[in-house]
C-alpha cells in the first residue's frame, strides 16, 4: 500500500533532497523527478528558497524507494506545511489563496495571473491546478460571439459559458464552473477592460444554477461563422450579497420534528445540484432554503458545541439557541450551499482561527478529517 506525503519521517531524506536540488539546479532536479513547478509552496532553508513541493516528493523518494507522481504530490499537497514543520524545517511560504491576496477594484494583467497562481490564459474560464479556485473573465469583446453577461433585475449576474465552435456543453471550464461547490473551489470574476487595458477583480462569486439560453442563440463562432448554436447560462451572485441577504438566523426552513437522520437526508439532497438543470425566476430565493436546510442538519448536529474545539458555544442567540457559525472545510466562501460532510458548525474563536491564524490550515485539515470520519460512520450506520 503506498505511503502518503503526511507520513514522510526522514528528516535526513529531506536534507538530502535538498542538497540534490543544490547540486543539480531547480530545472534539473525537476526535470530528474518528471515534476514541474509548484507556485503554491516554498521552502526557505539557509540562504535559499526551495520549491518545497519538489522536496518534498524528493523526499518520501529517498525514504520509501519509489517516485511519487506530479498528479499524487499535488491531491497531497496540502500536507505538505505539517509534514515540513513535523520535521523541523518551518520557514515555508505558502502563496495565499487568490481571493486573500487580490484586491476587489483592482486592475491585473492576465499575465500577472497566470504568474502567480497559473491558468489558461486564452481562455475565458481558468482552473489554475494549485489552487481551488476557478477564475471567470467577462468582458464586451465577447458580445459578438455570443457571449451576453449581464445583471439581472433580482442581483443575479448571468454569465455565458465557454465554447466557440457549436453548441456549448458540459465539459472543461463549463464543468469546473457547474460542480465548483461539489469541488470545493471558489469563483472570483474578473471584468475585462479591454485590449491591453488588463483585468478588473470583482470578487468571489456563487454559481446558484445554471439554464440553457434562450433557445438557440444566434453567435458568431471562432470560425467567423453566423449560425443558431445552444449556449449555457451560468446565474451567479457575488458573496457580499448572500452575506446581506442571509436568512435570519430564527427563521425555520425545516420541520422541528425532523430526526438528525431525517436532517441528514434532507440536507445531501438540497446540496446536490444536477448539472445543466435549468432554473425558474425563483433559482434565488429557492437556492436560499436549500442552504439553510444544509445550515439546519449541521447546527443540530453539533447539539450547541463547536465541532473544532470540542467547547460549548460561548453564547445564546435571542431565540435561546446555542451560538456557532457554519464553515466550509473545502472553501473560502463561508456562505453558500456546499454538502453537509464538508460545513461545520464552530465557534467564532475557532472560525477566525481558521481563516486568520497562524496554524489556520492545520485546525481546518483536522477539521475536514473529523467530518469525513463522521460522515463514513454515519453512511455505515444508514
Amino acid at each position: 500500500m503506498k505511503k502518503r506525503i503526511g507520513e514522510l519521517a526522514s528528516r535526513d531524506a529531506v536534507l538530502k533532497a535538498l542538497g540534490e536540488y543544490d547540486a543539480l539546479g531547480k530545472d534539473a532536479f525537476l526535470k530528474n523527478y518528471k515534476y514541474t513547478s509548484s507556485l503554491k509552496y516554498h521552502l526557505r532553508h539557509g540562504p535559499t528558497v526551495y520549491d518545497a513541493q519538489a522536496i518534498v516528493g524528493a523526499a518520501y523518494f529517498h525514504e520509501f524507494g519509489t517516485r511519487i507522481s506530479q498528479g499524487r504530490i499535488e491531491s497531497d499537497a496540502k500536507d505538505i506545511p505539517g509534514v515540513l514543520t513535523k520535521l523541523g524545517f518551518t520557514e515555508l511560504e505558502e502563496r495565499r489563496h487568490p481571493a486573500l491576496h487580490l484586491v476587489k477594484g483592482n486592475v491585473y494583467t492576465r499575465t500577472q495571473l497566470t504568474q502567480l497562481y497559473g491558468g489558461q490564459l486564452q481562455s475565458g474560464i481558468w482552473t489554475p491546478r494549485e489552487f481551488p479556485v476557478v477564475f471567470i473573465f467577462s468582458g464586451e469583446s465577447g458580445e459578438a460571439y455570443g457571449y451576453n453577461d449581464c445583471w439581472t433585475h433580482d442581483g443575479v449576474f448571468e454569465y455565458v459559458g465557454e465554447g466557440q465552435v457549436g453548441d456549448m456543453v458540459f465539459t472543461k471550464g463549463n464543468k469546473a464552473l457547474a460542480d465548483h461547490r461539489d469541488n470545493g473551489e471558489d469563483v472570483l470574476l474578473f471584468k475585462d477592460l479591454g485590449k491591453g487595458k488588463g483585468v478588473r477583480y470583482e470578487g468571489l462569486f456563487e454559481c446558484i444554477g445554471t439554464r440553457p439560453g434562450s433557445g438557440l442563440e444566434k453567435a458568431t463562432d471562432a470560425n467567423g461563422n453566423k449560425k443558431m448554436r445552444k449556449t449555457i447560462v451560468f446565474e451567479l451572485v457575488p458573496v457580499e450579497a448572500l452575506v446581506e441577504e442571509t436568512w435570519a438566523d430564527d427563521a425555520p426552513v425545516v420541520p422541528q420534528s425532523l430526526s438528525l437522520d431525517e436532517l441528514r437526508r434532507a440536507a445531501i439532497e438540497a446540496a446536490h445540484v444536477p448539472v445543466g438543470q435549468k432554473r425558474t425566476s425563483e433559482a434565488k430565493s429557492s437556492w436560499y432554503v436549500r442552504s439553510q436546510t444544509v445550515r439546519s442538519y449541521v447546527l443540530a448536529r453539533a447539539a450547541g458545541v463547536c465541532e473544532a474545539c470540542g467547547k460549548p458555544a460561548p453564547f445564546k442567540k435571542k431565540n435561546g439557541e446555542p451560538y456557532l457559525e457554519t464553515h466550509h472545510t473545502t472553501r473560502l466562501a463561508d456562505q453558500g450551499l456546499d454538502h453537509p460532510d464538508s460545513v461545520a458548525a464552530i465557534c467564532p474563536t475557532c472560525h477566525r482561527q481558521i481563516h486568520s491564524g497562524l496554524h489556520g490550515n492545520l485546525v481546518n485539515a483536522q477539521l475536514r478529517d473529523k467530518l469525513h470520519a463522521q460522515a463514513r460512520r454515519s453512511q455505515l450506520s444508514e
